[in-house]
């Protein structure tokens, strides 16, 4: 029932045309695959950052050095 094309309208395109089962067909499977592998893709919104430094400021006249590092270790 298929009617002879030119070489120049063969294809993957003129083949799914024609054919429209296997296209439909191959729609499933690449469907079905993208489902399967979808548990397996790693997706991460942010960075693992891991910070090893950590500067501090602090100005004050009646601050005592040593009650200065007690109130920061606490935290």
């Amino acid at each position: 029932m298929v009617r002879d094309l030119p070489k120049a309208a063969g294809g993957i395109l003129s083949y799914f045309t024609r054919h429209k089962t296997a296209a439909n067909l191959l729609l499933v499977i690449l469907i079905v695959a993208g489902l399967v592998s979808m548990p397996r893709m790693r997706s991460q919104f942010f960075p693992d950052v891991i910070v090893d430094n950590i500067a501090v400021d602090v100005s004050g006249k009646a601050l005592v050095p040593k009650m200065l590092t007690m109130g920061l270790c606490r935290f």
